[in-house]
């Protein structure tokens, strides 16, 4: 056994040198170098690891130096320059990292210190993307703040807390955001009983889950006082109406040709017909709803969306029995024979079963509005 664990160590440092080795010849020279690190720190006179770690950091600085420059002397989006200097650097920094935390010695290789350029990068990243931010913060309007809070963001990703980058983060926030007040949300629901408290919560809930990503808040009554208003909601859910209950007495008689063995000492099948009838119970409520939206602009007043949505539901259950030959009853049949009395629902059922259908469309056209 001690033979056994030694040699799948040997197996498995050699598939560690193997894979490195592949690395490299297959050019991808920075997994390489790590794979080389790790086979190292594992075994530090590991030959192959020794040879392929210096190569692979030469290999893999020279390429990431030469990204540098191209995107230097490029003339491309000045945002995307940005990103691929600070990224090379970041790569470069990392290798250097990597080596120095590992406590790996190879005589005659040192990778280079990148932080000074790094710094620098990111130094040069976040100042371009905030003075963009600031300059389109201070045009004034939603769509400018929207672009300035994404360059206020770049700017503190590269250099956390760059000059007052949060304060101007929060202002450009605000000022992107279109603040909608539903000041309406109406559910006439005459003389029927229904508690309809979940439903406005889903509205709300709804409304802001698209919005969250797309620079719109939505309040209801009281949470916007205080705020900036740019839109006013209102909803109101009319034509709610419930059927009573209505029962449906029928019968249907089915039959099916099935084989018999005719004759037991030759083993020969013919066919007879068997027959059964079906005494259903057919039970059904019927129900429908309608919400009608409308949305404007807070100062101007004037009509931004309106629309109408419908929905009808159809409860039914249907139990009954057979006499007859069982063998006649297809799949169908003994679905209703063998179904269980359900218990008719009451208008809250029914009502979270509309909801649940206008819902769906509702939120195909708010996404349609608040994209």
């Amino acid at each position: 056994m001690k033979n056994l664990s030694k040699l799948s160590l040997l197996l498995l440092f050699l598939l560690s040198c193997v894979s490195t080795q592949k690395l490299y010849e297959k050019g991808e020279y920075d997994k390489a170098y790590y794979a080389a690190i790790g086979d190292l720190k594992k075994n530090p006179s590991n030959a192959d690891a020794l040879k392929i770690l210096p190569d692979a950091y030469k290999e893999a600085s020279a390429k990431f130096e030469q990204d540098i420059l191209l995107a230097k002397g490029g003339k491309g989006k000045k945002s995307e320059q940005l990103a691929e200097i600070y990224n090379g650097y970041l790569s470069l920094q990392n290798m250097y990292d990597a080596f120095a935390n590992s406590d790996v010695k190879i005589n005659g290789f040192s990778p280079q210190n990148y932080d000074r350029e790094l710094n620098q990068a990111a130094l040069n990243a976040a100042e371009t993307h905030y003075n963009w931010g600031v300059a389109l913060l201070n045009r004034n309007d939603r769509v400018s703040a929207r672009k300035a809070y994404n360059n206020l963001k770049l700017a503190d990703n590269y250099v956390p807390g760059y000059k007052d980058v949060i304060e101007k983060k929060q202002e450009a926030e605000e000022a992107a955001v279109t603040n909608v007040l539903v000041t309406k949300l109406d559910q006439r629901f005459g003389y029927y009983s229904i508690d309809g408290a979940f439903f406005e919560r889903d509205i709300l809930w709804n409304l802001n889950s698209i919005g969250n990503s797309n620079y719109y808040e939505f309040y209801s009554g009281s949470e916007g006082q205080g705020r900036r208003i740019d839109q006013y909601l209102e909803i109101s859910m009319n034509d709610i109406w419930f059927s009573n209950l209505a029962t449906n007495n029928y019968s249907y008689r089915v039959s099916k040709k099935i084989p018999v063995k005719s004759d037991k000492a030759n083993g020969s099948v013919s066919t007879i017909t068997v027959t059964a009838t079906i005494n259903a119970v057919r039970r059904i409520i019927n129900s429908r709803a309608s919400m009608y939206y409308r949305i404007t602009d807070a100062e101007s007043r004037k009509l931004i969306a309106s629309d109408r949505i419908p929905a009808e539901y159809t409860w039914q259950s249907i139990t009954g029995k057979y006499t007859g030959d069982s063998r006649a009853l297809s799949a169908k049949d003994w679905d209703i024979v063998r179904g269980s009395y359900n218990n008719r629902p009451d208008y809250n059922d029914l009502y979270h079963e509309l909801t649940r259908q206008i819902m769906t469309q509702f939120n195909f056209k708010m996404r349609d509005i608040y994209r």
